[in-house]
């Protein structure tokens, strides 16, 4: 059941972490690429959000593909059984629920690192165009 679980949760930890990798690049529709083009003066606070999500995505993205690494590599070199061969649904079942819980935090962090990193490009863009 052990070996199950441990390939299944680096299997949804991979597929999570592409998911926060990609989450941010989908979500840039023409219209704020067109704003990030378009010099300006000043700074626009759409584009601070914009990269403050990307940060905070793709370093939870980073974490998970990381943390799912390891967890294939710990299989890969953990000697086999020949009860190994079989798909446990226990282990699918605990991954899953595992998976989920994984997800939920990791899109908290990512929220929480966004508004975080947003308030501080925030206070430093003020504070260099203050005069």
């Amino acid at each position: 059941m052990f070996r199950t679980f441990i390939q299944m949760l680096a299997m949804i930890l991979t597929l999570e972490a592409s998911f926060f990798l990609l989450k941010t690049n989908l979500g840039l529709s023409p219209q704020i690429i067109a704003e990030l083009s378009v010099p300006r003066y000043g700074y626009h606070e759409e584009i601070l959000k914009s990269l403050s999500c990307q940060s905070a995505d793709t370093r939870v993205g980073l974490i998970l593909l990381l943390v799912s690494f390891a967890l294939q590599m710990g299989n890969a070199l953990w000697p086999l059984r020949w009860s190994d061969f079989n798909i446990d649904l226990r282990g699918v079942f605990i991954s899953l629920i595992c998976g989920v819980i994984v997800f939920a935090a990791g899109y908290w962090y990512s929220r929480s690192l966004s508004k975080t990193l947003y308030e501080e490009s925030t206070q430093l863009v003020k504070t260099k165009s203050a005069p």
